[in-house]
């Protein structure tokens, strides 16, 4: 069989032939008369159609196509007989996946197909790649939605299901359109998320330093147009929970919300059964819908129960019964519920909360026929104004086949009392729900100036499409859904890098260059400002003491030497660029004084002309680290401060990279834009460059020197530093590194989950691996104090003084937890069960590479983070015994 390559090959020479004929495979226009669905009904009569080739097959000199467009598919047949020579010659360059124009008479064949029968066609979009002889039988199935442009080609379910889809967001609008709604936009960038109880992605506007949130709702600034005169106004849009994923749920989704002044949930609870009664009725012409085997009847009215009427009716449950929290959740508990959910429950303050959770557990999946459950408790419901009975609220939602539809309810437009239900969310957040409501103070204001009575609709676009479609997966009904990047497997390198705490050395790098030394410090909480008077004298002073500087001079030194050596082993042009200590030496000598940029690069930059070393500060907070110095490949590009666009780098030129990309070129030539220093820069780390006659001892001073300089003009607290060579040595320098450093030890910690089945040896094994590894990338501050004294003055080497707690738990809980710290960007080391069946580091890579990630055992994974987000994430799991 031959390859892809091979068959890619031998389409790209069909593609030569065709413009060697002079024929453009590629042609900018092209007439079409008739769609095929029209085609098809004009027998005995001539139609130009346009499609795509599906099937291709021959029997002697006839040649039958099968082509597709958006209103269907038809046959085209190719006979010898009817077709000018110079077509025919041209079949042979004909595949499957051609866009094609075929001209001719349409008649049924022999055995009754309908099919045009050419005269004319022209070849107007060449596929070079051939599409898959299969699709459902592959074995990885987001590889369908990876794909879905291919999805769709081979699959007319996918088409129908997407065209359902439009059809009911545009019913949707004319539903509300024809009852004098008005269609908003609201923002998508929120300071402050609401709405909703969900985990947002958070994101930062460079020009503005400040944090924004994608919006998890718009429900909030929808209410804000009532405040401002608005009676009726609805959005349609995307919306986005940093939550999990699955058959119900994907993370970016399609919401219709609205307010409607004046009216209240009653009145909401009668339009949505109005609405979704005539979308059925509109997209699919028709009130009952088949769903999973069940008949799903859309038509009104539905059914409605109170919260804890259905809980009572669907159960043993009776809550209006309970008098305390304790005795509400021994109820659940007698009603048999799994580990994970008691250990939700029990996190539970309040009868209400219990109440709601006993409904989600026994009651929503039973709910197949259309059903409202309105009159929720207040604990669950901070934006609703309250029932009679105070302590619920007047909230609906909607349930068809187990699923919850929407979320409404009469908004609560009392801005004292909202307040102190903001109170109790922030409560309940300290508590440990992370998706507790968060308080917006502007939005509190705004509804101090009035906000009349009002009902709230929100409605989730996908599952009511879902429903429509018999789909039971929120992923086909959305025609690009949200999935992990794919990735190819990491190999890595046999040679171990030399590394430091926060910074390595690459192989190729010290092969290269075994006299390199780097040194580097990581300074925290700095204070940048534009200029100091006696900064500005010392640099004075350093010109006056070089006023006679030549460039001569600057020529002999050993340092600018050395530098230019590197530079010319890296094929770099000299007049083009200069090493730093050079280019700030010739402005000297050139009489053109020093630049001023800001407190912290004026402070180094007089280092740097003292001693000629290179060096250079980054803003900590734009990294990620590790940061590895290396030799650049082909292909890897930086944004050169001052440069705009993206600068190539050469091959051979050396960089420091983190794990965004590249932020230094050539030993601090230049560094990139996202990491320069500014007077919103709080942390740094230093580096300082020392190779050939630039030993560890001038590395050494030049680093000492600099943070001092560093600190005297914008103080700070050095965590780390210290120096790391070519040939693997590695050198603390702990005397700029406070014992007495205070920091909030609640705010961060440590976290081990071990599997559970895991033997006590592989258990510890497992753990010690991931701790060394973590000591290898964790930055200083993580230590605490880094030199611990005994009463005999002995020297104990720094431990960690953050909570280090050990949790068991399944494989796939593990699992589970490795891809939402990666999806939160949470410090994560994952020790795979590859891991105990390989002896050496190269056994290790090759039988990785082989396995998916989606195909990995996990036995372990040791997180570091804030207390916060790992309560979150381990908030199922218990102490590993």
């Amino acid at each position: 069989m031959a390859t892809l390559d091979i068959l890619i090959k031998t389409r790209l020479d069909k593609l030569d032939k065709l413009r060697s004929l002079e024929i453009d495979p590629f042609p900018s226009t092209v007439e079409r008369k008739d769609k095929i669905a029209d085609a098809r009904n004009r027998i005995g009569k001539e139609a130009k159609v346009i499609g795509r080739i599906i099937a291709y097959r021959h029997q002697g000199k006839i040649a039958f196509l099968d082509i597709i467009d958006g209103s269907g598919k038809i046959q085209t047949v190719l006979k010898a007989d009817i077709l000018d020579i110079n077509l025919i010659n041209l079949i042979p360059l004909i595949d499957i996946g051609d866009f094609i124009a075929v001209q001719g008479k349409v008649d049924k064949t022999a055995s009754g197909e309908i099919s045009v029968f050419a005269y004319n066609f022209q070849i107007i979009a060449k596929s070079v790649r051939p599409l898959p002889d299969k699709w459902y039988g592959l074995k990885d199935i987001e590889e369908r939605y990876r794909k879905r442009y291919l999805d769709m080609i081979l699959n007319a379910d996918v088409s129908k299901r997407l065209e359902v889809r439009s059809k009911t967001v545009q019913a949707f609008r004319d539903f509300f359109n024809n009852k004098n709604y008005l269609e908003v936009e609201t923002p998508t960038l929120q300071p402050v998320y609401g709405g909703g109880f969900a985990r947002p992605f958070i994101t930062h506007h460079n020009a503005l330093d400040a944090d924004f949130y994608l919006r998890i709702s718009d429900e909030m600034y929808l209410k804000r147009l009532i405040v401002g005169g608005f009676e009726k106004v609805y959005e349609i849009t995307k919306v986005f929970r940093n939550e999990g994923v699955d058959h119900e749920h994907n993370p970016e989704f399609t919401m219709f919300e609205a307010q409607i002044a004046y009216e209240d949930y009653h009145y909401g609870m009668d339009i949505v059964e109005e609405l979704l009664e005539y979308v059925t009725q509109n997209v699919l012409g028709k009130l009952k819908v088949i769903y999973q085997d069940k008949v799903l009847n859309f038509a009104r009215p539905w059914k409605r129960y109170r919260l804890v009427e259905a809980v009572k009716k669907y159960t043993p449950l009776d809550p209006m019964q309970w008098k305390t929290v304790n005795e509400a959740k021994k109820a659940v508990l007698g009603n048999k519920i799994s580990d994970e959910l008691t250990a939700e429950m029990n996190k539970m303050r309040s009868l209400g909360e219990v109440m709601a959770f006993a409904f989600e557990v026994f009651v929503e999946k039973q709910l197949i026929q259309p059903t409202i459950i309105y009159d929720y408790p207040i604990e669950v419901s901070p934006l609703a104004k309250k029932c009679e009975d105070p302590r619920f609220t007047q909230r609906f939602e909607m349930f068809i086949n187990g699923l919850e539809i929407g979320n409404n309810y009469t908004e609560l437009n009392n801005p004292v009392d909202l307040k102190q239900r903001f109170i109790e969310e922030k409560k309940r957040e300290e508590a440990g729900f992370e998706e507790a409501h968060q308080t917006d103070y502007d939005y509190l204001e705004a509804i101090e100036h009035g906000f009349p009575p009002a009902c709230g609709l929100g409605i989730g676009m996908d599952r009511v499409v879902m429903l429509l479609t018999n789909t039971p997966s929120i992923k086909e009904v959305i025609p690009f859904p949200t999935l992990k990047p794919e990735q190819k497997a990491i190999i890595r390198k046999t040679a171990a890098p030399v590394t430091g705490e926060v910074i390595s050395l690459d192989p190729q790098f010290t092969s290269q260059y075994p006299s390199a030394c780097i040194g580097y410090a990581v300074i925290r909480n700095i204070t940048v400002r534009k200029k100091d008077d006696s900064l500005e004298d010392e640099k004075n002073t350093v010109l006056k003491l070089n006023k006679n500087l030549t460039q001569e001079k600057i020529d002999t030194f050993p340092e600018i030497q050395s530098y230019r050596q590197m530079y010319q082993k890296m094929n770099v042009d000299l007049h083009s660029r200069r090493p730093s200590p050079e280019a700030l030496l010739r402005r000297i000598a050139q009489a053109k004084g020093l630049y001023t940029v800001n407190t912290c690069v004026d402070a180094y930059n007089l280092i740097v002309i003292k001693n000629r070393v290179s060096l250079g500060a980054f803003d900590l907070d734009k990294m990620v680290l590790p940061v590895m110095v290396k030799v650049a490949q082909h292909g890897e590009t930086i944004d050169l401060l001052g440069v705009e666009g993206a600068t190539q780098i050469q091959k051979g030129e050396v960089i420091y990279s983190d794990q965004i990309g590249p932020y230094n070129l050539d030993y601090n030539y230049r560094d990139a834009e996202r990491t320069k220093i500014t007077d919103k820069t709080k942390n740094i780390i230093l580096n300082v460059d020392g190779i050939y006659d630039i030993d560890e001892k001038m590395v050494n001073k030049s680093l000492e020197e600099a943070i001092d300089t560093i600190t005297k003009y914008c103080g700070g607290e050095v965590t780390d530093a210290g120096i790391i060579t070519a040939d693997g040595r590695k050198l603390k320098i702990s005397k700029f590194i406070k014992s007495d450093v205070k920091y909030d030890y609640r705010q961060r910690k440590i976290v081990a989950v071990i599997n559970r089945d895991l033997d006590k040896g592989r258990a510890s094994n497992a753990l010690g691996h991931m701790s060394l590894s973590a000591g290898r990338y964790l930055d200083q501050s993580w230590m605490g104090d880094p030199l611990l004294k005994d009463a005999d003055g002995n020297v104990h080497q720094g431990i960690s003084k953050y909570p280090f707690v050990i949790l068991g738990a399944t494989s796939a809980q593990i699992k589970n937890i490795v891809v939402k710290a990666k999806n939160m960007g949470i410090f994560c080391v994952d020790y795979p069960e590859v891991m105990f069946d390989t002896g050496t580091d190269e056994d290790l890579t090759q039988a990785l590479s082989k396995i998916k990630e989606k195909d990995l055992v996990y036995h372990a994974v040791l997180l570091a983070g804030k207390t916060k987000d790992l309560a979150f994430l381990t908030r199922d799991l218990k102490l590993y015994k």
